[in-house]
């Protein structure tokens, strides 16, 4: 089974994207015109680093450059195993982009870099010194005011505390004359009582036979 191939396209600015194909067992990045890759931007350092040959595909080496090499936002360190698509940094200004050999040569330049760039392109910083976020009030809460604060040792066993509802006093009962029982509340007659007595006619009314 033959190894992918891969290649490496450098946009420098103001000028065109440049295009490299990734052969042998290491190629050079830098400066210095002995560097299989050359870039001559003051950025980047004379031995800035090196793509190295893997079992899977190519490795990523730093060499101990002044402004550093990334790799999707994330520094190189000791180095990188890369994948398709990977989007590179060489110090702060210099992108590169580790692509299939396949891909390039079917893919508009111009058009596969945008397509990396949308994906992969580093998160903007936060900014320093911005002011924070002012917290935010629960819903619902009521303003609080100066005057209604009360500390615990300031009340008294018995006194009403400020704010609080009042309980409603209950009336005392009836007491009956004598200090016996409470007497129980007289109810007002009915109107329409009990009927008169039977001895007494009720005017208009017709007498009962036999009377």
């Amino acid at each position: 089974m033959l190894k992918q191939e891969f290649s490496l396209i450098v946009s420098m600015p103001g000028r065109d994207p440049s295009q490299h194909k990734l052969e042998g067992d290491s190629v050079s990045v830098g400066r210095g015109p002995d560097s299989g890759i050359q870039i001559l931007v003051a950025e980047v350092s004379v031995q800035h680093g090196a793509f190295e040959a893997t079992e899977e595909g190519w490795k990523l080496v730093d060499g101990g450059s002044t402004n550093g090499t990334k790799v999707n936002g994330a520094p190189v360190g000791d180095g990188v195993e890369l994948s398709p698509m990977d989007r590179i940094l060489f110090g702060d200004t210099i992108p590169a982009y580790f692509v299939p050999t396949a891909v390039l040569e079917a893919t508009p330049v111009e058009e596969l870099i945008a397509s990396i760039d949308a994906e992969k392109k580093d998160a903007p910083a936060l900014v320093a010194g911005a002011a924070p976020a002012a917290p935010v009030k629960p819903a619902g809460t009521a303003p609080s005011t100066g005057n209604s604060t009360v500390k615990l040792g300031q009340v008294k066993p018995g006194a009403p505390v400020p704010g609080a509802a009042q309980p409603t006093p209950a009336k005392p009962a009836p007491v009956a004359p004598g200090g016996g029982a409470p007497e129980a509340p007289k109810l007002p007659p009915k109107l329409g009582g009990a009927p008169a007595s039977p001895n007494i006619p009720i005017p208009g009314t017709p007498p009962k036979p036999g009377e």
